[in-house]
């Protein structure tokens, strides 16, 4: 259901008639017997159902959908028992301690309040009740330290723990780029069962470094494999390029800055180049050796980013002859300028001058980004054209 049918209403506020030693609610056109141990349950698939005011007083909503730092703390927790399965079972042990001593302080305090309540005659003169208050005190103080060790103890374990936040972290990044994919195919969806198998399979890797760091690295970069060659095998052929920079704009995105991804998909195009503007004006505004077709979109990378245009002096021809006449063009930008732009910049200026090559500029890219991990078997472009698809359409 997406949402509380009205005729349910006069349900869920419990409007009962008696007739006689039973209870009726009329549903409907009809008078239905009510029993008190009826309960109803409405479930939705959509994750933010509309709840008109009225029906939301009535009702108790529960999200179980999955959140970043719940499956955070669920990956967390398979890695501690994987990896240090003693570290889990003690934090477990400690949890437990803990409870109990809570309710045996929670014990103590309610036997106090009932001996004190029951007491009769004068309360310095019992000896019983002053000697009873002494041992309650006694067994407080020791509960409390117990309680303040078992709170040293868990803080030492937790940064054990949190040493492998960043596995959790980075494989609950993954499972929400792989749920992202459903935007462009309602075929394209992953349960987190099935993340959680790629995550144990991950783990059994073997260990090659006795080093912590050095071994969540290696496990970050195993799940990395191991999850894009996962969709990779169920996606369409057409839509493995768009996965792929979607994959590691998820990952990376420190390596995209502000309206970059915004003027790469076409988000930013607006008030970039003003309509009143002649195809000969902005032809003035960009160097001579750029074709005549490619003015306009050179001109809205010129205002979108002026900081990168100022970067790559196209006003120098000589320096950018080989790019323009390069079949390789992406693999052929000038020394002096492909110092000082980073990768995603590189299939901009591609994007924006020599679209012919941006679907290599965009293989090309995201070769390097995710290094030999994932593509050491591309050695080509030519490869790299097999392997990836012609189009790009997917936008955050």
């Amino acid at each position: 259901m997406d949402g509380v049918e009205p005729v349910l209403y006069p349900l869920l506020r419990k409007d009962l008639v008696a007739q006689g030693p039973r209870y009726a609610i009329q549903i409907g056109e009809k008078m239905i017997d009510y029993n008190e141990e009826f309960r109803l349950f409405l479930s939705t698939r959509n994750p933010n159902p509309f709840i008109p005011p009225d029906a939301s007083s009535i009702v108790t909503e529960v999200n179980f959908t999955t959140t970043g730092s719940g499956l955070r703390g669920q990956l967390l927790a398979l890695t501690i028992q994987h990896e240090k399965p003693d570290l889990e079972e003690q934090k477990t042990k400690l949890l437990e301690q803990e409870e109990d001593k809570k309710i045996q302080l929670a014990k103590l305090e309610e036997s106090l309040l009932e001996t004190l309540a029951t007491s009769q005659g004068n309360i310095l003169e019992n000896k019983d009740l002053i000697e009873s208050l002494n041992q309650t005190k006694a067994s407080s103080a020791l509960i409390q330290e117990s309680l303040a060790e078992s709170h040293r103890l868990q803080s030492f374990l937790d940064k054990e723990r949190d040493a492998y936040l960043p596995l959790a972290e980075s494989a609950s990044k993954m499972y929400f780029i792989i749920s992202d994919l459903s935007k462009i195919n309602n075929m394209y969806r992953f349960s987190l069962a099935a993340f959680l198998r790629l995550f144990q399979r991950a783990l059994q890797s073997e260990q090659d470094s006795s080093n912590t760091e050095e071994r969540i690295k290696s496990l970050i970069g195993s799940l990395k494999h191991t999850v894009y060659e996962y969709v990779c095998r169920c996606l369409f052929k057409a839509d493995q390029l768009m996965f792929a920079l979607h994959f590691v704009r998820g990952m990376h995105p420190e390596l995209f800055q502000e309206n970059e991804w915004e003027t790469f998909t076409g988000v930013i195009i607006g008030d970039t180049v003003r309509k009143s503007d002649s195809q000969r004006s902005v032809r003035d505004q960009i160097p001579s050796w750029i074709e005549q077709d490619r003015a306009w979109a050179v001109a809205s990378l010129k205002i979108s980013l002026p900081g990168l245009y100022q970067t790559l002096c196209f006003e120098e021809e000589g320096l950018w002859h080989t790019f323009s006449q390069s079949s390789v063009c992406e693999q052929d930008f000038p020394s002096t300028i492909v110092k000082r732009i980073s990768l995603f910049q590189q299939v901009l200026v591609v994007q924006a001058v020599r679209p012919d090559r941006l679907q290599s500029a965009m293989a090309f890219f995201a070769c390097k980004t995710l290094g030999k991990l994932i593509f050491h078997q591309c050695v080509s472009t030519q490869q790299l054209n097999i392997f990836f698809v012609q189009c790009f359409s997917f936008s955050l």
